[in-house]
């Protein structure tokens, strides 16, 4: 079973569970980087020991960002899928899948998010000329 962990800066990761809850996703951990919060790097190594054998995949929010950096850096010490730049639709997509997703089946969900990303303005446009 896939462990999902979210990551983010300010309450990011927390409105982010919260709308996968909506759709019926269980289990999703989060991590929050606040600025008034002190021994960030000591709570993502506590989560990574608690999840260690398990299959999981971790979202951040940016990347280079801190949050994102901290995670790369303990990729050396532990197994785990790390992503950053997450959005809904790749989370979902991982949630809901019942098999381990591995490095290969991660990339094309992230290939398929990033298509599913569109300046909508030049499909009006679009539309617009084939109503003529």
């Amino acid at each position: 079973m896939n462990q999902i962990i979210i990551a983010a800066h300010g309450r990011l990761a927390s409105g982010m569970k919260e709308t996968l809850e909506f759709f019926g996703a269980r289990n999703i951990v989060i991590l929050e980087q606040t600025v008034q919060e002190s021994g960030f790097e000591a709570k993502v190594e506590k989560i990574l020991q608690q999840y260690a054998g398990q299959n999981c995949i971790v979202f951040t929010d940016l990347y280079g960002g801190s949050v994102n950096q901290i995670f790369f850096k303990n990729l050396r010490n532990y197994s785990f899928h790390l992503i950053t730049g997450m959005n809904l639709a790749m989370i979902l997509e991982c949630v809901f899948t019942e098999t381990d997703l591995d490095g290969l089946h991660l990339k094309e969900i992230i290939a398929n998010a990033c298509r599913q990303t569109c300046y909508m303005n030049d499909l009006l446009l679009h539309c617009g000329e084939e109503d003529d």
